[in-house]
């Protein structure tokens, strides 16, 4: 039987944490992926960072404070809002 580890995802436009995904433990993907997802707290879909620990989940947080995710925010919401763009 798969074994399961369960990633979180923290949304980089509010850097709220998002719906945690569970990942096979053999399926990893590379460190900070991102993936589209809803945000509960903005209303709209918008890249999400994976994290898969602790140490991640600091490193995270301190970017985006750092405003490190800003632009990439910008340009994520942006393609919604033109979606020949991309």
């Amino acid at each position: 039987m798969a074994r399961y580890e369960e990633h979180k995802f923290y949304c980089i436009n509010c850097g709220n944490p998002g719906i945690p995904l569970p990942r096979k433990t053999g399926f990893q993907h590379s460190d900070f992926h991102r993936k589209k997802l809803y945000c509960v707290y903005c209303g709209t879909e918008v890249n999400h960072i994976e994290v898969k620990n602790v140490e991640q989940e600091k490193a995270f947080l301190t970017n985006f404070i750092n405003g490190v995710y800003e632009d990439e925010a910008r340009e994520s919401m942006a393609a919604l809002r033109n979606p020949g763009i991309g």
